[in-house]
């Protein structure tokens, strides 16, 4: 899908009022694209004739020994002509510090690049235009955001781009890799399993006789009765079993509770009996021991410290990055099996399934002089070249090419190895700015790393995990960031969201505990989603999401 063309706009005069429905009335500029003789043609090398300097507001990283000698900035400055300066937003609280920068009006940077900045915030200050609007530079000068919108498969990629009063007001960052896509997994102790002879359970009925055995029956040997069953984290990624467990009974995204059908009709999953069937079984399993109930309250710091403690204590576990919970002992992962999607009693068995999405990679604010160079510099970073070495470094150094004919990451999966990283994933380095800026890395970029040989490698056995999963989740997903709303009624949406999570959140745990009972306090769960708004909750995402899809 090309981006559409419009007419080049030459002035800035002539602005025109575009009002928002709704509550809350926004008037906003219609902005023109600068003209400037110094800058070269779309997709042209070097982007400005005579040097000029851009100014960049940037997250600190303790991962990034100094951006200003970093061979990523190097590399863009001969490349583009563009020399480069840097504002550090702090490491801990930058996006904090940048909101305090918006909401007192002062001065930005030409750029701000690596900060995924909401719809809600591009929406708040569009009357002041601190954001530029890029349609019409892309219009003029995008060469890259038009290759990648052909070659993309984020589905609706404009409408990821586009806010609700028609602007475009970053450049994108997209990572394309099936692993995130099938993100939420879970692991089973398979030396645990074979030493009490039982095999990979395949539903939650044979899940929970293993779990029960694995906390009776001392599978680690020491005895003592320390073994864990099933656990998970509050705050890891994609580490909370009962979202694992409910899948078993009624698709669970992990996140905000919406289901997709294939006619993109939205409904609510707390609200279903099959989603009370799913919390009488999480409730058993916990009644019995086999679900660790401090997977509610404990930290990722914590379940990392089990996971190396000196005796082997878990029994199964819940996270989209097993490798770095292990990271302290990574030996023991050997130890444990992916854990396919259990089937519930009528069949139910689906896979966690979060469709390829977009960040907001990059902005251009209104102090910067040079816009039309500050959009070039964007859209060269989404050159296959530039996002190459914006992930993995330099060429040769950092990473290499491969063959095809060596041994893939995602072999289990059919691909085929394109690239092999040399640079350690989250080393502490100078070669690029830890990803804090635009991107591509497409499917075929993502998807097609070499194994390095090392049985250790964490991304490989997250990788070789991914075929018990593919195919399994919903056709249709639903998520917070497909949703193209006015600012009231975003503003609106997340404080329904806000609410309805945290409740439901404990309220979860609670029948988890039995401090709430499944035959006597569901009515009084779904009165209190009733209070809360659960309705307007579903009306707003439905709207959202029609506009999304173009319906």
């Amino acid at each position: 899908m090309k981006i559409k063309r419009l007419k080049q706009i030459m002035a800035l005069a002539g602005a025109i009022a575009i009002m928002f429905s709704g509550c809350g009335k926004v008037e906003v500029e219609e902005q023109a694209v600068q003209i400037d003789e110094n800058v070269t043609d779309a997709g042209q090398l070097p982007i400005v004739k005579e040097p000029i300097t851009l100014k960049i507001g940037i997250q600190s990283s303790s991962k990034v020994t100094d951006l200003n000698t970093n061979e990523f900035t190097k590399y863009l400055t001969e490349k583009t002509g563009i020399n480069l300066e840097f504002y550090e937003f702090p490491a801990s609280g930058g996006m904090e510090k940048l909101n305090v920068m918006l909401a007192s009006d002062s001065e930005l940077p030409d750029i701000i690049s690596g900060f995924n900045i909401s719809r809600t915030t591009f929406l708040e200050y569009a009357d002041k235009n601190i954001f530029l609007d890029l349609s019409p530079y892309m219009e003029k000068y995008g060469y890259w955001i038009n290759d990648m919108s052909e070659k993309t498969k984020v589905k609706n990629f404009e409408s990821y781009l586009t806010a609700a009063n028609g602007k475009k007001y970053f450049m994108p960052n997209v990572v394309e890799q099936t692993g995130n896509m099938y993100g939420g997994k879970a692991f089973i102790n398979k030396k645990w399993l074979d030493k009490l002879g039982m095999k990979v359970p395949e539903t939650t009925e044979e899940f929970e006789k293993a779990m029960v055995a694995f906390v009776t029956e001392d599978p680690n040997g020491n005895g003592k009765n320390d073994e864990i069953g099933f656990t998970g984290s509050k705050d890891g990624w994609l580490e909370k079993p009962s979202n694992f467990l409910m899948n078993s009974f009624i698709f669970d995204d992990y996140k905000d509770g919406f289901i997709m059908d294939e006619n993109n009709k939205l409904s609510i999953n707390y609200t279903s009996d099959k989603y009370k069937e799913g919390l009488a079984y999480i409730s058993g399993l916990a009644g019995k021991g086999a679900l660790d109930l401090q997977c509610f309250t404990q930290s990722t710091s914590t379940l990392r410290s089990l996971c190396a403690s000196e005796e082997e204590v878990i029994g199964a576990f819940a996270s989209g990055s097993p490798d770095v919970l292990f990271s302290d002992n990574p030996e023991r992962l050997q130890d444990f099996v992916a854990l396919p999607p259990l089937k519930g009693p009528d069949g139910t068995a689906y896979a966690y399934k979060s469709e390829f999405t977009v960040a907001c990679g990059g902005v251009v604010t209104k102090y910067c002089k040079h816009p039309a160079a500050a959009f070039r510099l964007l859209d060269f970073m989404l050159s296959e070249e530039a996002s190459l070495f914006g992930r993995y470094g330099v060429e040769g150094t950092d990473w290499k090419r491969v063959d095809e004919g060596s041994p893939a990451l995602f072999e289990s999966i059919g691909a085929k190895a394109k690239i092999l990283p040399i640079l350690p994933y989250g080393s502490i380095q100078n070669s690029h700015w830890n990803q804090f800026n635009p991107s591509f890395r497409s499917i075929d970029m993502s998807d097609t790393v070499a194994w390095d040989g090392n049985p250790l490698n964490g991304e490989y056995f997250k990788a070789q995990a991914l075929s018990a999963y593919i195919g399994k989740g919903p056709e249709n997903t639903f998520t917070r960031d497909r949703m193209i709303l006015e600012l009231d009624e975003m503003r609106e949406f997340g404080d329904l969201y806000n609410s309805i999570s945290a409740y439901v959140k404990e309220t979860v745990s609670l029948f988890a505990s039995g401090e709430k009972n499944l035959d006597k306090d569901w009515d009084e769960f779904q009165q209190s989603l009733e209070n809360l708004g659960i309705e307007r909750y579903l009306e707003l995402a439905q709207k959202g999401s029609d506009a999304f899809l173009g319906k």
